[in-house]
């Protein structure tokens, strides 16, 4: 049971004029954005993954029934774009009246209804271009989802299709730049280091607008594809994008992103020069040389959801790492012999390095 004293809404504006922190006709304004935050407070985590399966199953059932009715002819590029907008002013609609219903089960179903008429609108439309302007040419896919993400970020009021569309659009973008035929390694890590610098931008500062912040989850998203791609393994690598890549300048910009983030959750570069701090900046540029990204990746997504107490980030991370670690390992041009001793001494290597942490008081957070 919570030991700090509860306190409600009205009292602490009061609390907060009484002590000239709130100016009385300011008020009303503060109230307002109170009730507005509890009216569109954050789903949890398992019901967003039921929000997300609900709308693929609604969707797929959706399309299939259309399909099958002939209503819409799939084969015709000008057709599947008028549903797709007719879809899309649907979902546009319902997800303004949102703003004004009040709590409960008329509000959710009409929620629900909007997600799956936005994603029926996005899915049309996708396929409409695809027909008009050829399935094959570079491009369509992304465009046509950039486009449509554009028109209705702002005005849905769902999370997850604010992270999911843009998520779209980066994949998209991802697969033209593997099939583009160019030099994949300075593409691949301009694509990475746009992805690193939109998600470094919108998560770590706490005064971008909260409406931002699903894109940057996307980009961080996007950074981890990169991340899965590389760590995967030669082979996958060549098999998926038809040519070697050269992956160090993508593991140079995770391991200063890493420092960086080690810097941000301290408070400053300067605190770096700290023991532990310093310590842990050593090893993060040994996990770079070490050719680690997946794991240094984990580490990055830990960190930040540790330092905004976001748990599904946190969770995310730290299922990541034993992954990572796995394929890490897995990777290895190495024997099974020599890769059993290389985990023994990671082991005793990490067991130590805890050993020192708790003799110096560094695993406190009281500790100078």
């Amino acid at each position: 049971m919570s030991s700090h004293p509860s306190i409600d809404a009205a009292t602490l504006l009061a609390r907060w004029q009484s002590e000239g922190h709130l100016a009385a006709e300011a008020a009303p304004k503060v109230a307002a954005a109170i009730a507005a935050a509890v009216r569109d407070a954050e789903p949890p985590i398992y019901l967003k993954i039921l929000t997300a399966v609900g709308t693929a199953v609604a969707t797929a059932f959706f399309l299939g029934f259309l399909g099958v009715s002939g209503l819409i002819s799939f084969d015709k590029g000008s057709s599947l774009m008028v549903w797709a907008a007719i879809f899309l002013a649907m979902g546009i609609g319902l997800a303004l009246s949102l703003r004004a219903a009040a709590p409960g089960l008329g509000r959710d179903f009409a929620a629900q209804s909007a997600f799956v008429a936005l994603a029926l609108g996005k899915v049309l439309a996708v396929g409409g271009a695809a027909q008009i302007w050829g399935f094959d040419k570079t491009g369509v896919v992304t465009a046509t989802l950039l486009v449509v993400t554009i028109l209705t970020y702002p005005v849905s009021g769902s999370s997850l299709d604010r992270l999911l569309s843009p998520y779209a659009v980066a994949g998209s973008a991802l697969f033209d730049l593997t099939r583009s035929g160019g030099d994949l390694t300075a593409g691949l890590t301009l694509y990475h280091l746009v992805a690193t610098a939109v998600a470094g931008g919108l998560l770590l500062s706490h005064r971008v607008p909260a409406g931002l912040r699903p894109v940057g989850l996307a980009a961080l998203a996007a950074m981890g594809t990169v991340v899965c791609l590389i760590a995967s393994g030669h082979d996958f690598g060549i098999w998926v994008t038809r040519q070697p890549i050269d992956v160090r300048p993508i593991e140079a910009i995770l391991t200063l992103s890493l420092i960086g983030t080690v810097a941000w959750v301290a408070g400053g570069f300067e605190r770096l020069a700290r023991p532990p701090l310093a310590a842990a900046t050593v090893a993060a540029v040994a996990l770079g040389f070490a050719g680690a990204p997946g794991l240094i990746f984990a580490l990055i997504v830990l960190l930040v959801g540790h330092a905004r107490h976001d748990v599904p980030m946190r969770v995310v991370g730290i299922l990541a790492l034993p992954a990572f670690l796995v394929l890490w390992y897995y990777g290895r041009d190495m024997s099974f012999l020599q890769k059993s001793a290389a985990l023994v001494g990671s082991g005793a290597l990490l067991l130590a390095a805890r050993g020192v942490m708790a003799r110096q008081g560094w695993d406190r957070e009281e500790a100078p």
